[in-house]
């Protein structure tokens, strides 16, 4: 069966354009359900020294690269800096449901 690429595009488009609403993700409230791994994840590791080092390396490194292979380095340029602002991108994307 050969699909063409007016149904393809007609497909994407009522899939992409049929979302209705979009939730915030938001963190959990001290009690809640896997609260200390959140806690240990997120807020000690991700926004701590570790993420913040860990995104700083990966940024330095990168910018050695873009001389040899250019892609690799921007790709790594902008995953540093979406480490490091993580916790704002985070809460503000919202998920289609």
């Amino acid at each position: 069966m050969r699909f063409s690429k007016k149904l393809a595009m007609a497909v994407f488009a009522v899939l992409a354009f049929g979302a209705q609403s979009a939730m915030a993700m938001t963190a959990p409230a001290v009690g809640d359900f896997a609260y200390d791994l959140y806690d240990i994840g997120v807020n000690s590791i991700l926004l701590g020294a570790p993420g913040f080092v860990g995104a700083v390396l990966l940024m330095v490194y990168s910018g050695t690269l873009l001389m040899r292979n250019w892609i690799l380095g921007v790709a790594g340029i902008l995953a540093g800096t979406i480490l490091i602002n993580a916790d704002s991108i985070t809460t503000s994307m919202g998920m289609l449901i």
